[in-house]
């Protein structure tokens, strides 16, 4: 089988039909401990990295953050920009925009380099172990020097999931990778890949891409893509060393 352009199946991809989890308990718990700096005289700049329609950034918006979401899906972004606000006397704005952010060129990002860097669910699904390392040293590049970034991931899940199993077993060979396989609809369509990961490979790859203080909290939860099964979550917070 030719090799997946993770890009291309996810500009291709319906915008509203972007996978997602309503429920952040992690993320806003992070949001909480930046509070106080949050309060300091200028709003504190977040990048959204495959904020898909904007619903998340919006709310990250809601909650005081002067906001950037960036997609690589242009109909995910033209339905984002409908929820744009422009910045009140200096205060929070919200803006959207087209980004390739595992490209192997970093990309152009108006705001730069920010505060904060949100990355949810985004590293599993964005390709390649080259994709993945180039997101991880863009975002770095994006941040400020001591920034913070949240970052959420699909965690090995064979060992509660024998449906992960058998597709970790079966598409294996095709991806060329453990842990990777192929997410279809109902009629057994390939939709796009996805890749889950242990919490060591996440640790390894946020060293080599220059994080510090990383922390790593694994939660077992519903499926993002089947609710009526079991799967883990990686929820990881660190910084630019």
């Amino acid at each position: 089988m030719a090799m997946r352009s993770a890009g291309d199946d996810w500009r291709a991809f319906p915008a509203r039909s972007i996978p997602s989890k309503a429920s952040t308990p992690h993320l806003d718990r992070f949001l909480e401990g930046l509070r106080p700096q949050a309060a300091a005289a200028r709003p504190l700049t977040l990048l959204d990295v495959g904020c898909g329609t904007g619903r998340l950034a919006r709310r990250l918006f809601d909650a005081g953050f002067s906001v950037v979401g960036v997609d690589i899906s242009p109909s995910a972004i033209e339905e984002a920009s409908t929820l744009a606000v422009a910045s009140d006397f200096g205060g929070p704005s919200l803006r959207f925009d087209v980004a390739d952010v595992s490209a192997a060129e970093r990309p152009r990002i108006d705001g730069s380099p920010f505060d904060v860097a949100v990355c949810q669910l985004v590293l599993s699904i964005v390709g390649g172990v080259l994709e993945r390392e180039n997101l991880l040293r863009h975002l770095h590049q994006h941040l400020r020097p001591g920034g913070r970034l949240y970052l959420s991931a699909s965690g090995v899940s064979d060992s509660i999931n024998t449906g992960y199993a058998r597709l970790y077993a079966d598409d294996g060979p095709l991806t060329g990778e453990p842990y990777s396989y192929f997410s279809r609809d109902e009629k057994g369509t390939i939709l796009y890949t996805t890749h889950h990961f242990s919490a060591e490979e996440l640790v390894a790859l946020l060293e080599a891409a220059g994080y510090a203080e990383i922390r790593v909290t694994t939660e077992r939860e519903a499926s993002s893509r089947r609710p009526e099964e079991a799967a883990f979550f990686h929820y990881v917070t660190c910084r630019r060393g």
